[in-house]
């Protein structure tokens, strides 16, 4: 693809219509091929793409040609929500032009935009980043059509100011067949969806780049809490944070924050968590990591920043370069989170004390290899110790089927667990990780192998490390076909695997896994697995519990106002991990995202789990949640949270009893001009714990303002 430069004077104005002279001048791009559901084939819808930029941003054309253009879905959604159940078109750039990362831009035909990284390591998008952009789009009788607006500031580009850099458009038709056509094939044995990404030619960037970003942000917050029937006088805070962004190179970019929000203001979705043993993963929301977010990246979650709870302040230097990247930073944290303390058998936990961290992470190109390094130092206030972690980590491509990755890690730590629940400074000790996962993958076979072992006094506060002290195996070997009869996909599958404590010489776990794996039309995804051969032990003296149980978890778009339906469902004999038995249970998911009205979303979504004993039910835990949202446009919603949880186990021998039971609601109106500039205000009441509850009200308000958008609003 080649982008033109546009005349001095000569703007763009973004209302999706494509009716400016320059895109008539632009070179049209049209070597569309369908990659789903038949990879390769000529596209089901055509698809033409412009490139335009300034001194100061790329601007992106695209025209999505559709012969019924009344079966486009184009509902408002909320941002980084533009998923394949609506019309979307797709951007995704790699200035770097190494092809091991991109960063993407989603519009879809209602103007509702999502950004985030693509990483080709683990093939995965993470839409957490915010970069800024902005888009719009236009309805016609031959379809629709979208334009973009990228700046520099928002791209990652290194000392290779527009030459070698490398692009992917997208674009998504959701009808009875889901329909993904790109602007150069991708097949089906690729090791990533960004590996055979385009040369971007034409783009001329300023060597003197440069920018300054400010963005003050400023949340007031009022609490009133009731617990055991007495009300506690009313809590109010005011809470300033400043988020900055320099960019005093092309290849450069500083970031410093103070006091940064880390409320996300939109609840986390509720887990069971009363018969699991292991820790849970919560995304990251805090602008500060967002940068270069792929570089953070590495074989196993060893920079964890969510470790980092309630930050003072920190300061970032990201360095960008065609063969060598890095980005470090340093972190005064107020704590009073948790520090996990895994096991063979389990994760304990002690309340994490105020601490100062420096993490760096460099990476080298080297072809078809990428060699990083992790180096997390943190240290306790009041002296309570320290824990430091460093170590090598490899991504290599081998031949054309071939993909290896390998991390070690070594760890030194002297703020052990104290009998107050906390951490103190104690005799040091150290340890040792080592994973290595080796894929294989053709057009019809998937091969992939997982080893991972740890010393007992590996730990990791600042990745996420959840069972240490162990060996685990881990193998699967998978065949598929495609296009067969009314399916699009057909796959079958073994699994295979086991986890072994080392201190104990005993089994932790094993497993041997059947599966089926199927799509096709409406959206369809259907897995099957039969568990039967599953065993799992809770404790180095407890016995080794036999599990036999089917699951099944699917997902499809039953109607357009009906955009997708998600359920599971697992039956038959459960470890009861708390009581040490096996027991007949199961567990069930089940949500329904649906638009009764164009501006209406309503998502609910309910999850199960229950054991039975004795002919009776001893376990049974639930959790709930209702999210329906009003939108006034692409950039204003008002949004309603009913969330419910609730855990009842009866008392057995050496089991205690269980009631909880929690309630939460949240109303609130959100007001996004960009992703620097936001406007949020709501309340929400709580409740929790067996009678008498704890009930909590709260009011909000939060302002977070760029201060280039505040010039353009005075």
């Amino acid at each position: 693809m080649t982008a033109v430069r546009l005349p001095p004077g000569e703007t763009i104005r973004l209302d999706g219509a494509l009716d400016e002279p320059a895109w008539a001048r632009a070179p049209v791009y049209r070597e569309f091929v369908e990659k789903d559901p038949r990879n390769g084939a000529p596209p089901s819808h055509d698809t033409e793409v412009r490139l335009l930029f300034d001194e100061h941003a790329l601007v992106v054309g695209v025209r999505a040609f559709d012969a019924e253009p009344e079966k486009i879905r184009d509902h408002v959604v909320r941002r980084d929500r533009v998923d394949r159940t609506s019309d979307f078109v797709l951007v995704v750039i790699d200035p770097v032009g190494t092809r091991r990362s991109g960063q993407f831009f989603r519009i879809n035909a209602a103007g509702s935009l999502a950004d985030g990284v693509y990483t080709a390591a683990d093939d995965g998008e993470d839409f957490a980043p915010d970069f800024d952009f902005d888009a719009a789009a236009a309805r016609d009788s031959r379809g629709w059509t979208a334009e973009a607006r990228i700046p520099f500031a928002s791209l990652r580009f290194g000392d290779r100011l527009g030459e070698g850099w490398r692009i992917l458009i997208g674009r998504r038709v959701p009808r009875e067949q889901f329909h993904l056509i790109t602007s150069v094939t991708i097949p089906h044995d690729a090791p990533s969806f960004i590996a055979t990404m385009q040369p971007l030619q034409g783009v001329q960037v300023d060597p003197g780049h440069q920018f300054l970003t400010l963005r003050p942000g400023v949340t007031l917050r009022r609490e009133r809490f009731r617990s055991d029937g007495v009300s506690q006088p009313h809590a109010k805070a005011v809470d300033a944070s400043l988020d900055l962004k320099w960019r005093p190179l092309p290849q450069a970019v500083i970031d410093a924050t103070l006091n940064p929000d880390f409320s996300q203001l939109e609840l986390d979705a509720p887990q069971l968590r009363g018969n699991t043993q292991f820790a849970l993963y919560l995304a990251e929301k805090r602008p500060f990591f967002f940068e270069s977010s792929d570089l953070l990246r590495s074989p196993t979650d060893a920079i964890y920043t969510r470790s980092l709870t309630e930050p003072r302040g920190g300061v970032r230097a990201t360095w960008r370069g065609s063969r060598i990247s890095t980005t470090a930073f340093a972190i005064d944290d107020r704590g009073d989170g948790l520090t996990l303390l895994p096991g063979a058998f389990g994760t304990g936990t002690a309340v994490q004390p105020a601490s100062r961290a420096v993490v760096m992470r460099p990476v080298a190109e080297l072809g078809l290899m990428q060699l990083g390094a992790v180096a997390v130092a943190r240290r306790y206030d009041a002296d309570r110790g320290d824990n430091h972690v460093a170590g090598p980590d490899l991504d290599w491509t081998i031949g054309d089927l071939w993909r290896a990755r390998a991390q070690w890690l070594r760890s030194s730590t002297t703020a052990l667990p104290d009998a107050a629940g906390g951490l103190s400074r104690s005799e040091r000790q150290e340890g040792e990780r080592a994973y290595l996962r080796a894929t294989r993958l053709s057009d019809r076979t998937e091969f992939e192998l997982t080893l991972d072992t740890s010393d007992a006094a590996f730990r990791h506060d600042s990745g996420f490390v959840n069972q240490v002290g162990i060996r685990r195996l881990d193998l699967r070997q998978g065949f598929g076909w495609r296009g067969v009869g009314a399916l699009n996909e057909l796959w079958l599958s073994l699994k295979a695997g086991g986890i072994e404590s080392r201190a104990e010489g005993v089994q932790v776990s094993s497993y041997l896994t059947p599966s089926i794996f199927l799509a096709g039309p409406h959206n369809l995804a259907l897995t099957i697995e039969w568990r039967g051969a599953s065993r799992v032990r809770s404790a180095a003296g407890a016995p080794l519990l036999h599990e036999r149980y089917a699951w099944a978890s699917g997902s499809f778009t039953p109607a357009p106002w009906v955009p997708l339906v998600e359920a599971s469902l697992s039956l038959g004999t459960l470890a009861d991990v708390v009581a040490d038995r096996e027991r007949r249970g199961g567990r069930s998911y089940l949500l329904v995202r649906s638009r009764p009205l164009a501006s209406l979303e309503f998502e609910p979504r309910v999850s199960t789990a229950w054991l039975e004993g004795d002919g009776r039910r001893v376990y049974h835990e639930s959790a709930a949640q209702l999210v329906s949202v009003w939108h006034f446009d692409a950039r204003r919603n008002l949004r309603l949270i009913a969330q419910r949880s609730a855990l009842q186990r009866e008392a057995e021998a050496g089991v205690d009893a269980q009631r909880a039971v929690s309630r939460v609601g949240t109303l609130t109106y959100s007001w996004r001009r960009s992703s620097g500039t936001v406007f949020y205000i709501g309340g929400s009441r709580s409740s929790s714990g067996p009678a008498p509850a704890t009930r909590g009200h709260e009011a909000f308000v939060k302002l977070q303002l760029d201060i280039d958008d505040a010039r353009g609003l005075w």
